[in-house]
């Protein structure tokens, strides 16, 4: 802080100003200072002139001030900018449209994109792998459009390009650019597919409200045409990552599915409950690909906390299998899978008939096959004592008629041993 007296006179202070008084407003000034490395900084300085009994008086307070222009650009960008992706937001997006809804702008194209799947990606994958997804796309946005393209997120996985003085071949190319980029970003366990659909306006009768509305038809249109296609494409990913997560994962489930036909045969299941089946078999674990790897293949016991994880699978897969055409019809069996005949399983204690017949099946055949078999976190025992175990746990965590014709046809094998073949 720096004091000037502006008194040149000399002349003593009048006796009868016996206190201070300010008599002038504080002034703010803002400058570029220099540092000695002549890097730049800003500065506020504020002028106040007061008067005394000992004259007039000037002080000069400097200030850094980085700390709060840091701040202030930092709330500037936020108020125009999505925080998560760094495009901007649909506050600045439709100023931007209310500023170059002009003649001299025209044709003025807008493009608006989904991401295709998104909803599946977060139950699956949570939402730290949602939020990736949403970045990346971001930055195929950001590599496939022009210099004065506007791009926006228009809301949750939805996003918005306004193409100034672009004709509609020129927006298909945009869109073509699109397209070819996600292909490319998209890694093998998540691709990244979007619905793209686009409208112009070469007029300025034509409402603009209406050319937006025209674009989230087409985008609409062609993310009904392509979602059994996408939806494919992710369970395709999902069951490559499960795959991943466990090498005997292929192995295990083909082997739980000819013993599962084998017990649908001898129950005499009709054909479309064969058909489901054979599915859950090969799907009943899907919700596993969700599930941190270091619990998975954890040798030792789960703990409480870890368990707790484990059990949330079924949920997880009930999710997976309602978002894809292929698997819906055995969402239910999934989500039972892990309920047992008394009504002590998870997740919601269902309890006796009350589980669909091919998640009792494949609840036997599955406690079987981790018996005989074993798993890295349990050791193989003979067939005789699993046979034992099954009896012991039948009316308890297994339906009782179930393990009957099951023990049954076991012993059959030996005769028989194409009971439990595939025709």
């Amino acid at each position: 802080m720096l004091v000037f007296n502006n008194d040149k006179s000399g002349n003593k202070p009048k006796k009868n100003i016996s206190s201070d008084k300010v008599n002038y407003k504080e002034k703010f000034i803002e400058i570029i200072g220099r540092k000695k490395n002549n890097s730049s900084i800003p500065l506020e300085v504020s002028i106040t002139s007061w008067e005394s009994e000992k004259g007039f008086f000037f002080t000069l307070v400097i200030r850094d001030i980085t700390t709060r222009k840091n701040a202030e650009e930092k709330l500037r960008y936020l108020s125009f900018h999505d925080n998560l992706t760094g495009l901007y937001n649909r506050s600045y997006f439709e100023e931007e449209l209310r500023r170059l809804d002009t003649a001299r702008q025209l044709p003025l194209s807008i493009i608006v994109g989904d991401i295709d799947g998104f909803k599946l990606v977060n139950d699956v994958f949570g939402y730290r792998e949602g939020d990736s997804l949403l970045k990346s796309l971001a930055k195929v946005l950001k590599e496939s459009c022009r210099m004065d393209d506007i791009l926006a997120r228009w809301g949750g996985d939805e996003f918005v390009i306004l193409l100034p003085k672009t004709d509609s071949k020129a927006a298909s190319e945009v869109i073509s650019r699109i397209e070819k980029k996600s292909k490319s970003v998209g890694d093998n366990e998540i691709p990244l597919t979007i619905s793209l659909g686009f409208a112009f306006k070469d007029k300025i009768t034509i409402n603009i409200e209406d050319i937006i509305k025209e674009a989230e038809v087409s985008m609409k249109q062609k993310k009904l045409l392509q979602s059994k296609k996408v939806s494919s494409m992710i369970i395709s990913s999902i069951e490559k990552k499960l795959r991943n997560k466990s090498q005997e994962s292929q192995d295990i489930a083909e082997r739980i599915k000819v013993m599962a036909v084998g017990l649908g045969k001898a129950l005499k299941l009709p054909k479309s409950e064969m058909d489901d089946l054979i599915l859950l078999a090969l799907f009943q674990n899907i919700g596993k690909v969700a599930i941190k790897d270091s619990i998975l293949s954890k040798k030792a016991k789960l703990k409480s906390n870890e368990f707790g994880v484990m059990k949330l699978h079924p949920e997880i897969g009930y999710r997976i299998a309602k978002s894809s055409s292929h698997l819906v019809k055995i969402a239910d069996a999934i989500l039972a899978h892990h309920e047992n005949w008394d009504g002590s399983g998870y997740p919601h204690h269902q309890k006796g008939n009350k589980i669909p017949i091919i998640a009792r099946i494949a609840a036997i055949v599955n406690a079987y096959d981790v018996m005989v078999h074993g798993r890295h976190y349990k050791k193989a025992v003979s067939k005789e004592e699993a046979v034992k175990e099954l009896k012991k746990c039948s009316r308890k965590q297994f339906d009782p008629l179930l393990v009957s014709k099951f023990i049954e046809i076991l012993r059959e094998k030996e005769e028989n041993p194409s009971l439990f073949q595939e025709e």
